[in-house]
Parts: structure tokens; sequence; C-alpha cells
């Protein structure tokens, strides 16, 4: 885009505006106008300042008025304090930060002379900064990071000056950044900058509260040695500076603590200091009412791409107990879709999900079992999936596997236990989600054969994965069509919520119905997308029959005749 063509009028008042100026400013020479690289708009000025004549040029943004101009030095030299480098641009009054349209040029010009009569000439003056900066640009471009919460920070304050003391450390190594951060001081646990859990590398360290007439070691062999030797530690002294052994330093003055390497790498040894990033006590970013989660279970079947972004969803609201079922390999084709990544192809789902929510959240426990439920599997293997899924608190159907819902549905009955399940439709055009709880709605079977009903009751054949392949239909031309990630994670979202919304209210709902059909494009009958359809169920007798005297006598006998001698004659059943 070049915008003085498409705005010659703006094009136009720029001139105009920086040649008034020039006429008014004595100490703005040699405006000239040119055009850069690029056909970019550019103009060099000269600022005169007590018989010193700096030479600068200006160049219009390519998003001009919309984005802010560079000033820099022509001779490409450092002239302010205030400036990304040598011979880059001045940091002036007017940045990306605060920069509006009705900004001009010339306004530029005079920022840059003001900047610049401050710092020069016979009596300079500090100019203050008005930049503040993010803790990513405060890391930008360095590989070491030291990241500390303000508690353990406070807790190595109040170490006796002058001593020196162990501490424990966790390491990661990724995308090129080596983080640090503390995880016991003297032995006794502290929470570092990551969850507990999360995997890393262990790494013991000696933490030194400098006396107030000490600074800060420069990273190198003779500063460190130094610093240890005046402060008599010989042995830790002589430990740093061997070949072959690894050492960190936590180092505190009066400002933030300084976190030291000591390395070999390659042969050749490395004294590092990380950048520290100090860390802000973590606010939640959940309601209050979800701290009940932790204590939750979930009981999840299928760990495709709707129930991998079923467990990430509910991890990340706070749960952290799961029962993982699936019995599938992760192929390069699931990754269209799928919570995980590709390092997990060819591993088992429910072990690279477990994983997965290690390192999203570190402690987690995961009981994952990679069985087919409803599927070619002993007996004994069944009974264990079942009994497991058996003491959660919530079952979560994800296979949209009718055999598999069966299965889920008899251990829900069983266990008086809430059940959901959804499915997403053919060719991505919407999802079913569905959740019935004991004494509220329909037992699971009931239920899911009403909303059957009401699927086939339109007229039109309801696109269910039992009549289509999952995720995928059909067009006019027979070509197919896929759900794709987006529309799967929508479904997966409203089951997470029934999911929460499950354990957080056990006496109420913040769903006034049972179960819904959600339309994410046109199509079955959604006649546009975000249109949803409430489902209501009928009927909410008691899942499992009362058991009789009758029925508690005949169990009995059985027992009887099963276990004999186990049983006096005078036993009765309990009334």
């Amino acid at each position: 885009m070049i915008w003085w063509l498409e705005d010659p009028t703006r094009a136009k008042a720029e001139r105009r505006g920086i040649a008034d100026l020039a006429e008014r400013a004595s100490w703005l020479r040699n405006v000239r106008w040119h055009l850069s690289s690029g056909a970019v708009l550019a103009v060099d000025f000269d600022v005169d300042h007590e018989g010193e004549v700096i030479p600068l040029t200006m160049t219009y943004s390519e998003f001009h008025p919309n984005a802010p101009p560079r000033v820099v030095p022509r001779e490409g030299t450092r002239l302010s304090g205030h400036q990304y480098g040598d011979g880059g641009s001045l940091c002036l009054e007017y940045r990306a930060d605060n920069w509006t349209a009705d900004i001009t040029g010339a306004t530029m010009l005079e920022s840059a002379h003001r900047l610049l009569t401050s710092e020069r000439g016979l009596a300079p003056v500090e100019v203050p900064s008005a930049h503040r900066l993010s803790s990513g640009q405060s890391v930008r471009g360095t590989s070491f990071r030291f990241l500390i919460t303000q508690a353990a920070n406070e807790r190595l304050r109040h170490l006796e000056a002058g001593l020196c003391v162990e501490i424990g450390l966790l390491e990661k190594f990724q995308f090129g950044v080596v983080a640090t951060t503390v995880t016991d001081i003297e032995g006794s646990p502290w929470v570092g900058a990551w969850p507990v859990g999360v995997p890393g590398t262990s790494r013991r360290g000696f933490a030194i509260r400098l006396p107030p007439d000490f600074s800060m070691p420069t990273p190198t062999r003779e500063g460190l040695s130094s610093l240890l030797g005046d402060l008599g530690f010989a042995a830790l002294r002589e430990r740093a500076m061997q070949a072959g052994e690894d050492l960190d330093f936590v180092i505190l003055t009066s400002e933030d603590p300084a976190h030291f390497l000591v390395f070999d790498a390659n042969g050749t040894r490395h004294f590092c200091r990380s950048r520290t990033l100090m860390l802000e006590p973590v606010e939640s970013r959940v309601p209050y009412s979800y701290a009940t989660l932790a204590e939750k279970s979930v009981g999840l079947v299928g760990c495709g791409s709707l129930g991998s972004k079923i467990a990430a969803m509910l991890l990340r609201a706070g749960l952290r107990r799961f029962t993982l079922v699936d019995d599938d390999v992760l192929l390069e084709g699931n990754l269209v879709r799928n919570e995980l990544a590709s390092p997990a192809v060819g591993v088992h789902k429910v072990d690279a999900l477990r994983a997965r929510l290690i390192e999203i959240a570190g402690e987690v426990e995961v009981k994952a079992h990679r069985i087919a439920l409803g599927g070619q599997e002993s007996a004994e293997a069944t009974d264990l999936v079942m009994s497991g899924l058996q003491a959660c608190d919530v079952i979560v159907d994800a296979t949209a596997d009718p055999s598999c819902f069966n299965f889920c549905a008899a251990v829900a009955r069983a266990s008086q236990r809430p059940m959901i399940w959804g499915e997403v439709f053919g060719g991505g055009i919407g999802g079913l989600v569905a959740r019935v709880r004991p004494e509220r709605e329909p037992e699971p079977q009931a239920a899911r054969n009403q909303i059957v009903n009401w699927c086939n009751a339109h007229g039109v054949a309801a696109p269910l994965a039992h009549t289509v392949a999952p995720y995928a239909g059909l067009a006019e031309d027979e070509a197919p069509l896929l759900a794709d990630d987006a529309e799967v994670a929508i479904i997966a979202g409203h089951l997470a919520r029934f999911v929460i919304d499950t354990l957080v209210r056990p006496d109420g709902s913040a769903f006034p119905s049972p179960a819904y059909a959600v339309g994410l494009s046109r199509g079955w009958i959604f006649s546009a997308p975000f249109e949803t359809w409430p489902i209501e169920l009928v009927g909410a007798e008691p899942w499992k029959a009362e058991r009789d005297v009758a029925s508690l006598e005949q169990s009995l006998e059985l027992l009887r005749e099963l276990m004999p001698g186990a049983f006096d004659d005078h036993d009765q059943p309990a009334q």
C-alpha cells in the first residue's frame, strides 16, 4: 500500500505542516523530501542546537496515518539515551503505544528537537523515560531466564546476610530458552513459577544474600570467584571453578535476586547470568465456585478429537482426577482435530493425553485404560474399566459409539452417577450435547432413545453417528464434508460446560434443558449458524428398581445355594 498515493490530501497536509514549521522554527533547517526504497515517503532535516548540526531522517510508515513514522540519525550514530541502539530510531513522546491518526510529521520533528536539545549542549539534563517494558520485552533476546515468585523472593530475603544455604531448582529447556525456578529452600518445599509436577530437570544450588557493602558480581569467572573468596566460601569457590562441575547460584542484594549458572559446554567453562522475571501473585481466572472441582473425578471414555479437548478444558477449569478410557493409537491424520500434537503420534491416546494433562497443570491423578469399552476385550478388562468408571463423580461418553454408550449407561445406572454424552454431526453442521442425572432426568438409555426419536421426528434424516461416518457427511455432489477443529472444539466446550455445571451445582443448573442440538452451519434442521434447539426429556423414574422383601429373599436363597454353610437357618433378610 502506498498511502500517499491513496490519500494525497493527507500527504499534502504533511508537507505543508513541515514547511510551516520550518518558517517558524529557527532550529529546523535543510528540509528535503524524497522517496526511499519501496516508494516510502521520507524527509531529511537538520536540527541546529548551540552550533551543533544534527542530521536526521523521518520515514513515514507504510500504514500512515495509523502508525507512527521513524526518526533516525542519518549518520547511524548514537544520539540519545532514548534510542533503540546505535543508529536506531529515537523513542519520542509519540510512539506505537500512544499514537493517534491526528498526530502529524511536524509534531514528530518538534518532539525530536525537544529530546535532543534537552540531552545535549552546554547544560544537558536527563529526560525522564516514559517507556515501560512488558515482561516479554524485558527478556526478549535472552536464552536464560530466572522466574521467581514474590513469596519465594521474600523468603530468600530473610536469609542471614553473608551466609550460604542450599536450594532446589527446576530447570526447563524449551523453544531455545532455559527457564529456572526455585522449588525448595533449605529443604523446605516451595512453590515455583509453574505447578508442581511439571516435567523438568531438578538441580541443586546455593543462595547467598550479600552484606550491604557487597555488590552484585559480573557473570565471569573472575567476578564469581572473587565474590565467593571474599565471603569466605573457599570450598564452594573451588567447586565452581572446577571443570565438569555444574553449579547454580542465586545471589541477592537490595535489588531483585540474580541467578548465575556455571557450566561446561563443548569443553568450555561458562559463567552466565539469567534474566530475572519477578512474578506477580497468581489470581484465579475461574469462578470461585470451581474450587470444589479439584476434589472431583471424571470418567472420560474416548480420547479422540472430542474427548481430548474436553479433558484439557476440564483440567484448566480445576479438575485434577481423571479416568481415561480409549484403546486407539494417535496417528498423523488425527492431528487436525486432536488436543495432542505430533510428538505423540504412534502412542496410545490415553497415555499421550495423560502426559498432555501433566504438561498443562503438573500433578494430576490420571488412571489410563488402553481398552475399547464395548469392543473385543476380555470380560476381566471390561469389568476393570467399568469398576473404575463407577468410582467417578460423573461419566462422559465422547465416542459417539452406541455399544460403548450401553456400557457407560450401565455404569451410570448402577452407581447412580450423572452421565454426559455428545457427538459432532456429519459434515460439521452442528452437534448434540446431553446430560442426565439420577432422579432428575430419565436413565441414560431411555434418554438416548427419546433424543434419537426427537432427531428423527423432523422429516429429515438426522446426521447421527450411527447413520454416517463420524465427523463426515456428503454434499450434493458426493464430495466429503468434514468437521474442522473449530467445530469439534465448540461441541467439546459445551460438553465441558455440562460437566462443570453438574459438579459445581449439585442442587441446580445453569442449563434449563437436559439436551441441545447446536447448529454450526445451515443444514438438517438448522437454518443458520448458532441456532440452538433445546431437547426436553420426559420421565424421571428411579434409575434402579427398589428391592422388595421377596426379591431380597430370592437373593439370599441364591447365596445359600452358592455358599452352603455360610448362613444359619435363622438368618433372615434385612427389612
